[in-house]
């Protein structure tokens, strides 16, 4: 099933269209005088509500908030992981024992961790996390922590306490990370755990929190430990440990190794995006891969799910390009990576040639080299600080986000209980609002 897609590295909200659809060329609820009038209006309501229908949305939908001409768009830019390369749900659990196997073998920490299950129901993409005190919540847009939505492992916390924690349910921008994915503080009080790498990092916050809290080894709110407690472990330590483990699973090769190894096991196959690759390039557009990840880890990952010829395809092919980083800082040149000796050629690079492999370099350059225009640059990738807020705001580069859990969502607001509830309230509403 192919990803839904939004448009720009903000998020979208689909409107709804059951208000007119409830009330065009039919009656016009709530003009009521009197207590009747208003009973016979919710009853028309319920019938109308009965007998109309509503136009399915479809998981493959492109969500848009901002209006884009496609035939303006000459270029087709692609991340690799979790964009062109579609992973399961076996990928966050090799991550997630690589990280505990670190944590017991080099930070010493209780064998008992390695019998921790991971609940990959319990969180979700977007949440953030209070790196001094280990607590994973929700934060709105205007920075208000979500009550009832904070919670120590998998305990919730109660509202008095989050209260007590932060001086209210507000959150200085500060403390924040920007839409960069920067602070500015050298070490802000929340992070946000954006990408879908973060599922692993938010399993283990949550098993290790809760470990030690039933150990009776967690200092909750602003009191003491516990008194007699046998086990105790800062929660901030305990977050710096699993970002170092986060950081040993993708630096040392371990995640890279293991899928290489079995890539079958980790990644869905399909023959969509082959395809959507040949119709771009037979309607005249150019291609290019901007990845994180090495080349012979995408190139393993391509030919299963491509072909061996899948380097046709792209005008140009940049790995090792440390993104966030590959869009703001213009001095890292390019160096080609030459496929057959697999290593770095060691020669200046002036152009950028078709069919080549290259590593690192910067946006500014790629521009320059290919002559290509921002505004004719549409980009793809699932993370926002790293693939999408930077060339979009800062270039004017079209970006599209991969957002795989609006499948659930869409077949969620499908549902006939969704359905009816959301006309029954609109038409509620409608009522109240003419009676005024």
């Amino acid at each position: 099933m192919v990803p839904s897609l939004i448009f720009s590295a903000r998020c979208a909200v689909r409107s709804s269209r059951f208000c007119s659809r409830l009330i065009q060329g039919q009656r016009n609820f709530g003009q009521a005088s009197s207590i009747e009038d208003i009973r016979e209006d919710y009853c028309a309501l319920k019938k109308l509500i009965a007998v109309t229908s509503s136009r399915q949305k479809m998981p493959a939908d492109v969500f848009v908030n901002n209006e884009l001409d496609l035939s303006d768009i000459k270029v087709y830019g692609f991340d690799y992981d979790f964009t062109l390369a579609r992973y399961n749900s076996n990928v966050q659990q090799i991550i997630y024992d690589s990280c505990i196997d670190y944590l017991v073998r080099e930070k010493k920490y209780p064998d008992e961790l390695r019998s921790l299950v991971a609940d990959w129901q319990f969180g979700v993409r977007g949440l953030h996390l209070d790196i001094t005190n280990g607590l994973l919540m929700k934060i709105d847009c205007f920075r208000y922590i979500q009550e009832n939505a904070v919670y120590r492992g998998r305990q919730r916390v109660p509202s008095e306490e989050v209260r007590d924690i932060y001086g209210g349910f507000h959150v200085a921008d500060k403390d924040m990370n920007n839409f960069y994915g920067r602070s500015r503080t050298v070490r802000p009080r929340f992070r946000h755990l954006n990408d879908l790498f973060s599922l692993s990092e938010v399993a283990l916050v949550v098993n290790l929190m809760e470990f030690f809290r039933l150990q009776r080894g967690i200092q909750t709110g602003s009191h003491a430990p516990y008194e007699g407690s046998h086990t105790y472990c800062d929660p901030s330590c305990i977050v710096a440990d699993i970002s170092d483990a986060i950081r040993q699973a993708h630096s040392r090769g371990v995640f890279h190794a293991q899928v290489m190894d079995d890539i079958g096991r980790f990644l869905n196959r399909s023959d969509d995006v082959r395809r959507t690759l040949e119709r771009l390039v037979a309607a005249g557009k150019e291609l290019v891969i901007i990845t994180n990840s090495n080349f012979n880890f995408i190139n393993k990952g391509m030919c299963y799910f491509v072909g061996e010829d899948w380097r046709k395809f792209f005008r140009v092919v940049v790995v090792d390009a440390r993104k966030p980083l590959f869009h703001t800082q213009e001095w890292k040149p390019f160096r080609e990576w030459g496929v057959e000796k697999d290593r770095p050629l060691f020669k200046r690079v002036d152009v950028l040639h078709p069919n080549s492999v290259y590593q690192e370099g910067n946006m500014q350059e790629l521009l320059r080299m290919t002559g290509w225009k921002e505004s004719e640059i549409l980009y793809f990738g699932d993370d926002v600080y790293g693939d999408l807020a930077d060339p979009s705001l800062n270039a004017g580069i079209r970006t599209g986000c991969i957002v795989p859990e609006l499948e659930h969502e869409v077949a969620a607001s499908n549902s006939e209980d969704f359905v009816r509830g959301v006309k029954h309230l609109t038409g509620l509403n409608q009522i109240l609002e003419r009676m005024e």
